[in-house]
């Protein structure tokens, strides 16, 4: 597993590097309050691991993307990193939080939003991906506040390999 923290390091720091289209499949996730939508990126490679992939905090796409009021950002962090961990025959699932993009019908009033809404969305993703028999395991990486989402969603969860998160890093001193 090692081996698999290295190709993830090296995937986000190659992220300027030109790489060949992976085969992407749109899904979805029902949820009580609606659809959450999602693209699997597929690599050339039988039985791949899969990793779900966990936006951080605020408006963010499955791309990485965000616009909200005026403020917006397109760098296509999430689908960079998916192609990346294709070309390395890994598979990856990607998608747009509740509320966000494509997953906005299954959006709860911002009263009635809750933190454990966001991982109960992410463990019904790893239970649709562990009965997924194209994949051989269910890793789980999470970006800032998706690291959050991601751990509580991984913990003592069996169906999960191994949980992974990125963010800015700080000395312990703080």
């Amino acid at each position: 597993m090692k081996q698999l923290r290295l190709i993830i390091l090296f995937s986000i720091l190659s992220l300027s590097v030109t790489v060949r289209a992976m085969e992407e499949q749109s899904v979805s996730l029902d949820t009580p309050t609606g659809k959450i939508n999602g693209k699997i990126g597929l690599p050339d490679a039988e039985k791949p691991p899969i990793v779900l992939l966990i936006a951080g905090s605020g408006p963010t796409d499955m791309d990485g993307n965000t616009n909200s009021g005026g403020f917006s950002m397109k760098n296509n962090s999430l689908k960079l990193l998916a192609e990346g961990l294709a070309q390395r025959g890994i598979a990856t699932l990607r998608f747009d939080k509740r509320g966000i993009a494509s997953s906005s019908a299954a959006a709860k009033k911002e009263s009635d939003l809750r933190f454990e809404d966001y991982v109960a969305d992410a463990q019904g993703w790893i239970d649709r991906l562990s009965d997924d028999s194209r994949f051989s395991d269910v890793f789980v990486l999470g970006h800032s506040e998706g690291s959050l989402i991601g751990m509580l969603a991984s913990v003592d969860n069996p169906k999960v390999k191994r949980f992974y998160f990125v963010g800015r890093s700080r000395s312990a001193g703080l």
